[in-house]
């Protein structure tokens, strides 16, 4: 895939957000990223000022503990927009990694750079809104669902988000995610085929 069809990926996904972009105002320049499968874009404790659109792939962003413990905070299917907020505008260090999945193709720009270039254009503006709102949404519910639901409940709706994921990777990196131990996870899912 060559720069313009990256380039126009990445236009496509703010523009399909509805609000309309003078993209000729953009003259910013992409880095392009291919991430192969087990490797990570970035690590936690790293600093990283950069907005990186998942073009294609799919990638999970993973905490360690100070004991070494792993967590899966999420996942995240292309095409998105991916990264820590955090760090890209407090200039903070990052306080997860994001690993690939299967093979990704990923672009970034440099955040400081992109937004003031494109801060007086109101459709972008609006666009990042959109997206943060939506990611705040899948946070808020996803805190909700850990007070709520069933870790049986929570189980299920991963194997609706993620139906490609259920049999395709590791049992404890859906356990973390689920925050639960790979022993209930197993014993779940036993459950589940009795039924």
């Amino acid at each position: 895939m060559d720069r313009m069809q990256l380039q126009t990926s990445f236009q496509r996904y703010f523009d399909n957000m509805g609000h309309v972009i003078d993209w000729t105002k953009f003259t910013q320049s992409m880095e392009i990223q291919p991430i192969l499968k087990g490797e990570f874009l970035f690590q936690q404790g790293e600093k990283c000022d950069r907005l990186f659109y998942l073009h294609s792939g799919l990638v999970r962003y993973v905490s360690v503990s100070e004991t070494g413990k792993e967590f899966t905070q999420t996942f995240a299917k292309s095409p998105r927009i991916i990264g820590s907020t955090r760090a890209m505008v407090s200039k903070k260090p990052l306080l997860f990694g994001i690993q690939a999945i299967e093979d990704c193709l990923i672009i970034s720009y440099h955040w400081a750079n992109l937004f003031d270039e494109m801060r007086h254009d109101n459709g972008f503006l609006e666009c990042y809104c959109h997206f943060l709102e939506h990611i705040f949404i899948i946070k808020e519910e996803r805190e909700s669902a850990f007070v709520k639901d069933s870790a049986e409940k929570r189980y299920l709706d991963f194997c609706v988000d993620f139906p490609e994921l259920k049999n395709n990777i590791p049992q404890q990196q859906i356990a973390s995610y689920l925050s639960i131990t790979p022993v209930a996870l197993s014993r779940i899912r036993q459950r589940l085929k009795r039924k």
